[in-house]
């Protein structure tokens, strides 16, 4: 299992680039007004979310690299520390992935959350800490730390539930993977609103920066023109592709049945009487 520290009760990733004090730094920043904070789970739409804010406010032209997106453009503030910050050009865009009731808020900042369903989440999770080169055992082993929420960020339905308990807040916009996926030109108009009028305005009117921003954040766009450069080790450096199938439903192909009904079971027991119980399991 991929190693984790703790700090202030929740596991995060220990590893040289997540430090202590950029973790701490990051739970104490007390945002700006006007800043788009993206916030998010490992692995349910971070990357896809980041670029989709960039095409919108840029009017489909701003499409920068994986690694100047990480550390420019929209750092991720638990790896980049928050001194960063103070270089961005407004409006700010920034990510993390800590849950809402550990960070600083304000109100006149604004909040993207998304989330994907449990079962793919752990897949991609897993794929993407080998994709790193992590000594990680089996899947199996890995499906046991996601269950019990031993794994860096800690349990993915608390982290959820933490950002729904604020989903009618006037700065605060959920993004469901999978209804992305389904219908993307309307959520792209959704974010585009949440994000001010204007924005909206422009890929309502024009459908070429419409087309733009919609083929810049297709999967296949996404994946043939982004790839991190990762430290790594034993060889320098690595090529990291974030972006592995883009699809919905993996994870019922991948888990066992078994493994599916405890998710199942504890997603009863953990979420109940929640919307999210039903969009992901229809109960």
């Amino acid at each position: 299992m991929s190693s984790t520290q703790v700090i202030r009760g929740l596991p995060f990733p220990n590893s040289p680039y997540f430090s202590a004090k950029n973790i701490e730094d990051t739970l104490d920043y007390v945002p700006h007004d006007g800043d788009i904070i993206i916030a998010s789970y490992p692995k349910t739409g971070t990357t896809w979310l980041q670029y989709i804010v960039f095409q919108i406010i840029s009017k489909g032209e701003f499409f920068p690299s994986f690694d100047d997106c990480l550390h420019k453009y929209a750092p991720f503030l638990e790896m980049s520390g928050i001194a960063v910050l103070e270089n961005l050009e407004k409006p700010r865009v920034y990510k993390h992935h800590c849950p809402y009731n550990m960070v600083q808020k304000n109100k006149k900042a604004k909040y993207i959350y998304t989330y994907r369903n449990p079962e793919d989440t752990v897949i991609s999770y897993y794929y993407f800490m080998i994709n790193l080169g992590r000594e990680i055992t089996e899947l199996d082993e890995f499906f046991e730390g996601f269950v019990s929420g031993n794994l860096a960020y800690g349990h993915y339905f608390d982290h959820a539930l933490s950002f729904f308990a604020h989903k009618d807040d006037e700065n605060m916009l959920l993004v469901s993977y999978e209804k992305l996926l389904q219908n993307k030109r309307e959520e792209i108009l959704r974010i585009a609103k949440y994000l001010g009028e204007k924005y909206f305005q422009i890929l309502s009117e024009n459908d070429s920066i419409m087309e733009k921003v919609l083929e810049h954040t297709s999967f296949e766009y996404m994946k043939n023109n982004l790839s991190l450069i990762y430290p790594d080790g034993k060889s320098g450096q690595r090529n990291v592709n974030f972006f592995r199938k883009g699809v919905f439903g993996d994870g019922k192909k991948s888990l066992k049945p078994d493994q599916l009904k405890r998710l199942k079971d504890l997603a009863m027991e953990r979420l109940e009487g929640t919307d999210l119980l039903k969009e992901w399991f229809g109960e």
